[in-house]
């Protein structure tokens, strides 16, 4: 098996703009390793924190998954950040952990209509392992998203 060489690859989109689908193909074509934080978030607390357990319950496990993608980049492992990076001061934050790391950061922007989002996160809520989103939820949320700036530049993936 080919390895490519140490790589951030991070992902900035909406809930439901297929995010944890490309992260899932990219994992299997490079090879490299997957931190998607809803995963992490159900395995360690379950799929139904309430609005104040969970931002304390995402930065943990941000500040954990940090450590282990850390060091799969010491190791020489390209990783796969399946997070939004929803903020462009979260952005420009990963940007200069990856120059202070010394390793190449590729962006990928997902795009999708408000619509379609909606209708994925509903399907994705009915599955099991599911981190559920209501609409109200996705709503509130869509508020605080921060699309690209002209000048950050991304590998542009979907539509609007």
């Amino acid at each position: 098996m080919r390895m490519a060489e140490p790589r951030i690859h991070a992902l900035h989109g909406f809930v439901g703009s297929g995010k944890t689908t490309l992260a899932g193909w990219l994992e299997r074509e490079l090879p490299g390793m997957r931190f998607t934080p809803d995963e992490w978030m159900v395995a360690l607390y379950g799929p139904n924190l309430n609005a104040e357990e969970f931002p304390p319950a995402f930065a943990r496990v941000m500040t954990l998954m940090e450590g282990q993608w850390t060091r799969a980049l010491d190791l020489g492992v390209p990783v796969i950040l399946d997070h939004g990076y929803w903020r462009r001061a979260d952005r420009d934050a990963l940007r200069a952990k990856a120059a202070a790391l010394g390793v190449p950061l590729t962006l990928y922007a997902l795009t999708l209509p408000d619509e379609e989002a909606l209708r994925r996160v509903r399907s994705r809520n009915a599955k099991p392992d599911a981190l559920p989103i209501s609409d109200e939820t996705f709503r509130l949320l869509r508020a605080r998203f921060q699309p690209l700036e002209a000048d950050e530049e991304a590998v542009r993936v979907g539509q609007e």
